[in-house]
């Protein structure tokens, strides 16, 4: 287990989860930002936040994607900005599985239209393992295995 531990907090490996969850989180963000209008929807579908704040999030959320996964990408504050992202899949896999456990089917929104991908299982399984991606980044890394 030791040896787990020291590879998943081995500089490189810390280094290439930054990288990887930045870019997605990029991708994600801009997909976004491409339409506010139906990401508020997706927001919307998921009934999770007052009507009054929906449009806010839709708004705010991919702004915040998009720094966090730059400073990700550029290594500039990378711990920060994988912490952020680490807190937002948790935010994201908790809605995810919250929206299918009450059986509601729509697309998750995750890349604006960039992706169909629907509320459920697979959708669920795939935040996980990005949250363990997001987890391994915000690790203080070690310079040797």
């Amino acid at each position: 287990m030791g040896a787990i531990r020291g590879f998943l907090a081995h500089r490189m490996t810390v280094r290439l989860a930054q990288l990887a969850i930045g870019v997605l989180f990029l991708v994600a963000a801009l997909g976004k930002i491409g339409d506010l209008s139906n990401f508020a929807q997706q927001v919307h579908n998921y009934r999770l936040a007052p009507l009054w704040s929906q449009n806010f999030i839709a708004m705010a959320l991919p702004w915040v994607e998009l720094l966090a996964g730059l400073a990700l990408v550029l290594g500039v504050r990378p711990r920060a900005g994988a912490v952020i992202l680490l807190v937002l899949m948790i935010g994201f896999t908790v809605a995810v599985g919250a929206a299918w456990a009450r059986g509601l089917d729509f697309e998750c929104g995750c890349f604006g239209k960039a992706s169909a991908s629907r509320i459920g299982a697979q959708k669920l399984i795939e935040n996980l393992g990005w949250l363990v991606v997001a987890a391994v980044a915000a690790a203080r890394p070690r310079s040797s295995i």
